[in-house]
């Protein structure tokens, strides 16, 4: 029989009742997740480049990932799906004009290329080991390599650093390995690995310390006491708090230890470099406004400036392509 309940007994109910929705409001605000701020830079700046070279005469209509200047020739990357061609230019006044190339095949993304001398020698970082599942062919090691004209490599031909997802301070596993590149100079070494699971970490190494290690190995795991104990920093960032000039990651290099660079932008942005500290602070973001809105390649640090590549023409590349720099100390 249908009984009804006294309004002492009502309001008890009723109590317990908000106590427990609040108890669940509680319990899901403090399992949700906490979100990084946004990546804002110290200092904003808007400068004008200034032309450094005409690329001339490449022999492949695609855009330059990578561009290194050396005394002599400029060193420039391109791709056909997960090959690396990799050209060399010869420097005549404000041109660089194509004399000959080198291979690597099943190389990725072919975004990083950076020259540095060990034991007067000099050698290229390089990229290696695409991943073809990915749209873009990324990169998932950072090979070792020497200039040779008409030469054709395989990655696996090439000493190289393997599991790169283990490449920190600890050697401590960051997650799945989507996407490596990596800059620097004869001293210090810097990979960038983002992971697929959306993190990037950047990792700074000694140079010296890195290739002994791929003098008597074919492959050097990250993860081993050794190559953990070349790291001198290390770093990683999620979420908003990723540093990505534009919204996209189109380069790295590296001043010293302390400054790290890198670029980001496609057709249609006002091309950027952002630089931070070895400790991700995001110390200032560059924004380029004498190029149009085209994509950048690259970024290299070179004499107190600071190189990359603008894409003028996306249609016809092989004549068009142009090096730019500006200051280094607009950075700082």
């Amino acid at each position: 029989m249908f009984q009804i309940q006294s309004p002492s007994l009502m309001k008890r109910q009723l109590k317990m009742l908000a106590s427990f929705i609040l108890a669940i409001l509680v319990s899901a605000i403090s399992v949700s997740p906490v979100f990084a701020a946004a990546a804002t830079p110290g200092k904003t700046v808007n400068a004008s480049a200034t032309l450094a070279y005409n690329l001339k005469g490449l022999k492949y209509n695609v855009a330059v990932q990578k561009a290194y200047i050396a005394s002599t020739y400029v060193y420039v990357t391109q791709r056909s799906g997960g090959t690396c061609y990799l050209s060399r230019l010869l420097i005549n006044g404000s041109d660089a004009t194509y004399v000959d190339e080198m291979t690597v095949t099943n190389a990725g993304h072919c975004q990083t290329l950076d020259m540095y001398t060990y034991n007067n020698i000099n050698y290229f970082y390089f990229s290696s080991k695409a991943d073809p599942s990915t749209t873009y062919n990324w990169s998932l090691q950072v090979a070792r390599l020497q200039y040779k004209a008409g030469a054709t490599y395989d990655y696996t031909d090439l000493h190289r650093f393997t599991y790169m997802n283990y490449a920190n301070e600890t050697g401590s596993r960051l997650g799945d390995t989507y996407r490596v590149d990596a800059g620097g100079n004869s001293t210090h070494t810097v990979f960038r690995i983002q992971t697929a699971e959306g993190n990037v970490t950047w990792s700074i190494y000694d140079t010296v310390a890195l290739n002994k290690l791929l003098d008597g190995n074919e492959q050097v795991r990250m993860d081993s006491a050794e190559a953990v104990g070349a790291c001198v920093a290390s770093f990683t960032q999620s979420g908003d708090a990723i540093i990505r000039p534009n919204g996209s990651f189109q380069g790295v290099d590296m001043l010293g230890n302390t400054e790290i660079y890198t670029s980001g932008g496609a057709e249609g942005d006002i091309p950027q470099i952002a630089m931070l500290s070895d400790t991700g602070v995001y110390k200032s973001l560059v924004k380029i406004t004498n190029v149009g809105t085209h994509e950048i390649e690259g970024v290299q640090t070179k004499n107190g400036n600071v190189y990359f590549t603008i894409v003028t023409d996306p249609v016809n590349k092989q004549n068009t392509q142009k090096i730019y720099y500006v200051s280094d100390s607009i950075f700082k």
